[in-house]
């Protein structure tokens, strides 16, 4: 792959499983890993204009984020955008969800070439640090599958 390449954890490291995107990237940061070579790798706090200047021009965006209520207790989830990013799918924790940004960002054509979401099932977003064992579990796997779609042709 030779376009622009960008990974954007989403959350907030202050609410337990909110924190799942910004320690996705802290992991991604700590690998040695030859198909992380070029890409950008950054946090958000899931605000749209962030988010769509984060992803314009990328041929490929990866974002990994937490959702609300999914009734799943464990796991993580693939979302290909902007065909599953219905509010029925992408339920965040953020005042606007990943269905609404990407909505904007086709209206403002302003999305990438490819979108995938990565979405951990959260179940613990009070204040405090440290993310909830189901979401803790999802962290490697999740950074695994990054590497896998950033290498992606």
């Amino acid at each position: 792959m030779t376009g622009r390449r960008v990974v954007i954890g989403v959350g907030n490291e202050f609410r337990h499983d909110d924190g799942f995107g910004p320690e996705v990237i802290a992991e991604l940061r700590g690998r040695h890993d030859d198909r992380l070579a070029g890409v950008e790798l950054c946090v958000s706090d899931g605000e749209p204009s962030r988010m769509l200047d984060a992803w314009s021009g990328a041929e490929l965006a990866v974002v990994v984020d937490v959702a609300v209520g999914t009734g799943r207790r464990e796991g993580w989830s693939e979302l290909t955008l902007p065909e599953a990013a219905g509010p029925q799918h992408v339920t965040s924790g953020h005042g606007i969800g990943l269905g609404a940004t990407v909505a904007l960002g086709r209206v403002l054509d302003r999305l990438p070439e490819r979108l995938v979401a990565l979405v951990a099932h959260g179940q613990e977003f009070s204040f405090g640090f440290g993310l909830s064992d189901g979401v803790a579990a999802a962290v490697r796997p999740v950074a695994d599958r990054v590497c896998a779609l950033v290498a992606t042709p």
